[in-house]
C-alpha cells in the first residue's frame, strides 16, 4: 500500500478470493473526527446499517449515505461534523479489503413515527469541505497548476486565517494532501501547465479548483481515501485526464454484462458558442468589455450537422487577464461543444471488479436494442454502489456526459452572483 492511499495502487490479478465467511462485502467503520496528523480513534463498526449507497462523480465529492435504527447504539455514537465514516469494500480479485471512501458526517435527519425512530445519516469526502473554505484577503499566485492547488489546500487548512490574522488550526484541519497522478492513478512526476492567479476575498477555494480544472489543458480531480492506516487523504490531480483506455481489456454490452439501460440526450449544459465576461477593471461604463468568446462549426453547418446555433455565457468577474478568460472560453467549450448522450449502465450481480473500470476510463459499449444500435466508445464519469439490506450489491455506471443536477445548476448560478459581489 502507498502512503498516498489505497486507489493509487493498480490492481494485481490473484487467484479469486470470495468474500469471508461471517461478514458482508461492505463494511463500514465510525471514526472521531481528527483535527491532527495523528491516526483517527475508531468508534464503532457500522454493522446494522441498511440502505447503504456509495455514489463517485467525475471531478465531484463522493457521498456516502445509510440508515440505521434511531435506537441503536450505532447511531449514538455519531455527531455530526465530529465523525468520520471509512468504508471498506471486499474485491474477490485481489482477495483483500479495498478502501472505497472516508467522508465527514455532514447531515443526518430523524424520522419518528409512533412505531420507529430512523435516522439517514449523509457523509461526503473531504473535498467537499473546501467548498466551505473561502480566501479571508486577496492573493496572487504563480506556479504549475498542481502547486496551485497545493497552495490552495495550505490557504484551506494551515494558513487559514481571518482577516485580522487569528489562526483558525486546528479547526480549519482537514486531512488532505496533493498528489500529481498519471491517468492511469500512478505517481506523476511532469508538473502541469504554468498558471497565474489572482484570487479576491471572499472567493470560495472548492470552487477556484474547480474551476482552474475546467480551463483549457487543465486537469481531472478525486480523492484516494487512505482509511485509517495513514493520516492523509490523496486529493489527486491527474493530467491531462483521469482514466486510460480499457477497449483492450473490457466491454459493456446490453444482453451480456449490462442488465440495464437509461439514456439521455439533455441540452441544458451543451454550447457550440461560449461567450465568458470578465472584470473590465474600470469603473468607467464606456470602457470595452472584457471578454472571450469560442465557437465551433456546428453553430453554423446546417448542412452537415443541422442543431443550428445554442450559445451559452458565463460571468468571471474575477478574472481581469485575457488569456485566462480565453482558457476559460475555450475549456468551457470542449466540455460543452458536442451534444453527447449520458448512458446510466446497470451492471450484471458479480460482474463489477475493483478497478475494473475506474473513473476515466473508455470502455466500449454495445447496446441492440429498440432503436438503439450503438457501438462506441465511452467514458466512465460515475459509479454508483448500492449496498442491499443482505449484503448484496447493485454496481451502477454513468457513461458519456454527466448528468446536469439542480444542484450543479444552482451552484453554478450562486458562483456567478459571487463574483459579481467580489467586483
Amino acid at each position: 500500500m502507498t502512503a498516498t492511499g489505497e486507489l493509487l495502487e493498480a490492481p494485481v490479478p490473484l487467484a479469486a478470493t470470495p468474500v469471508p465467511a461471517g461478514r458482508g462485502r461492505w463494511r463500514a467503520m465510525a471514526y472521531k473526527r481528527q483535527f491532527s496528523s495523528a491516526l483517527p480513534t475508531p468508534l464503532s463498526e457500522m454493522t446494522r446499517a441498511r440502505g447503504r449507497r456509495l455514489e463517485r462523480k467525475w471531478n465531484t465529492a463522493a457521498q456516502f449515505t445509510f440508515t440505521l435504527d434511531g435506537h441503536d447504539p450505532e447511531a449514538a455514537v455519531i455527531t455530526e461534523l465530529a465523525t468520520d465514516v471509512v468504508l471498506w469494500r471486499w474485491d474477490d480479485t485481489l482477495g483483500r479489503d479495498v478502501v472505497m471512501f472516508r467522508g465527514l458526517i455532514d447531515h443526518a435527519e430523524d424520522q419518528l413515527s409512533e412505531s420507529s425512530a430512523v435516522v439517514t445519516f449523509t457523509a461526503h469526502d473531504y473535498f467537499a469541505l473546501l467548498s466551505r473554505r473561502i480566501y479571508t484577503s486577496t492573493g496572487q499566485v504563480t506556479g504549475d497548476q498542481d502547486s496551485v492547488v497545493q497552495w490552495m489546500i495550505l490557504t484551506a487548512t494551515t494558513n487559514a486565517f481571518s482577516s485580522s490574522g487569528t489562526s483558525f488550526m486546528p479547526g480549519a484541519f482537514l486531512p488532505l494532501s496533493m498528489t500529481r497522478t498519471n491517468p492511469d492513478g500512478t505517481n506523476r512526476s511532469t508538473p502541469g501547465p504554468q498558471r497565474t492567479r489572482t484570487y479576491q476575498a471572499g472567493a470560495v477555494i472548492g470552487a477556484a479548483i474547480d474551476d482552474l480544472a475546467h480551463v483549457q489543458d487543465g486537469f481531472d480531480y478525486d480523492v484516494a481515501p487512505a482509511g485509517p492506516s495513514y493520516a492523509y487523504d490523496s486529493l489527486r490531480i491527474f493530467y491531462p485526464t483521469q482514466g486510460v483506455d480499457r477497449s483492450a481489456d473490457m466491454t459493456l454490452a446490453y444482453g451480456a454484462n449490462v442488465s440495464g439501460v437509461t439514456r439521455t440526450v439533455a441540452t441544458g449544459d451543451y454550447g457550440n458558442y461560449v461567450r465568458v465576461i470578465g472584470n473590465k477593471a474600470s469603473t468607467d461604463p464606456a470602457a470595452p468589455q472584457l471578454y472571450a468568446e469560442a465557437w465551433n462549426t456546428d453553430a453554423n453547418n446546417v448542412t452537415v450537422n443541422p442543431v443550428g446555433l445554442w450559445q451559452t455565457s458565463e460571468n468571471a468577474s474575477d478574472v481581469s487577464v485575457q488569456q485566462t478568460l480565453t482558457d476559460k472560453a475555450n475549456g468551457d467549450l470542449a466540455y460543452g461543444g458536442l451534444l453527447t448522450p449520458s448512458y446510466t449502465l446497470t451492471l450484471r450481480p458479480n460482474t463489477y471488479s475493483y478497478g475494473y473500470p475506474n473513473m476515466g476510463d473508455t470502455v466500449p459499449l454495445v447496446i441492440t436494442e429498440g432503436r438503439l444500435a450503438v457501438n462506441t466508445t465511452v467514458r466512465v464519469v460515475g459509479i454508483d454502489y448500492s449496498v442491499g439490506d443482505d449484503g448484496q450489491e447493485d454496481v451502477a455506471l454513468t457513461v458519456g456526459r454527466p448528468p446536469a443536477s439542480l444542484a450543479r445548476i444552482l451552484r453554478g448560478g450562486a458562483r456567478d452572483i459571487d463574483a459579481l459581489a467580489r467586483r
